[in-house]
């Protein structure tokens, strides 16, 4: 994709339902206030208390949530890696019982996308579980080849890929708080009322002031609307549907990765 088109859907994506509800609402209130003459003097500090705080320690807390996501699958990913080296580097493993546990963790890595990126998935996890057992019988039915370092090892690393697994759902889970999302959304769709009031405030009767009172209510609104779809947006990092979303296909362990791969 060329860096105009990204750059293009980036601007794009935070274009949805919510942002052409809030801009007709603006401009349907501004109109009414002008009609009634509605002048009321609002200190604007306390819309940065009630909707930008609020909204800015929502996107952060997404973002925190994105970074820890890459993080954690980066560290799922390794210990795959970490895993099959170890149990590859002991003496006496045969091959086939290598690709063996390489396919198995592979399996579990493919169930970990499925459940990341679909919804109403738990199930999936449940067999996530069932396949840590798997891997650790395959590991256990070799430890006549193993000394206590190379078994040590094998189950630690073996037990910080799954806990691994067990964080990145966690994650998935347990999104940014729903009462402060909803919170700052009932507040963005009220603002308007505030932010026509006071662009009436000083209206002159004429169609530039119109205008530009107008515009500054509706710069207003978008800008507050759109802050919330980026945070709507990045609040999931594993359903693919943003652009800022875990590049899994670009992080999965992948066939050729195997030591025994053509």
């Amino acid at each position: 994709m060329s860096s105009n088109q990204s750059n293009l859907n980036a601007i794009l994506s935070v274009f949805n339902p919510r942002l052409f509800i809030i801009l007709v609402q603006t401009v349907a209130i501004f109109f009414v206030y002008d009609a009634y003459k509605i002048n009321i003097k609002v200190d604007y500090t306390i819309m940065s208390i009630a909707i930008i705080f609020p909204l800015v320690f929502s996107i952060t807390s997404a973002y925190q949530r994105r970074q820890d996501a890459i993080a954690l699958y980066l560290e799922f990913r390794n210990k795959i890696i970490d895993l099959t080296n170890i149990f590859y580097a002991v003496e006496n493993v045969k091959e086939k019982h290598y690709i063996k546990l390489f396919d198995s963790l592979q399996q579990v890595q493919n169930l970990l996308i499925k459940y990341l990126t679909e919804n109403d998935a738990e199930k999936l996890f449940d067999e996530i579980r069932e396949k840590r057992k798997e891997v650790l019988l395959i590991i256990d039915s070799h430890k006549k080849l193993f000394n206590e370092r190379e078994k040590d090892s094998l189950i630690r690393v073996k037990n910080e890929l799954f806990l691994s697994a067990e964080k990145i759902r966690g994650i998935k889970i347990h999104g940014t708080p729903i009462s402060l999302k909803k919170y700052c959304l009932v507040f963005i769709y009220f603002s308007p009322f505030l932010y026509a009031s006071q662009s009436i405030l000083n209206l002159q009767d004429d169609f530039l002031t119109t205008l530009i009172s107008l515009s500054f209510s509706l710069v207003v609104s978008f800008v507050l609307m759109a802050l919330y779809n980026v945070q709507d947006y990045i609040e999931n990092p594993f359903d693919q549907r943003g652009l800022d979303d875990l590049k899994i296909d670009l992080l999965k362990v992948n066939q050729h990765e195997s030591l025994h791969s053509k």
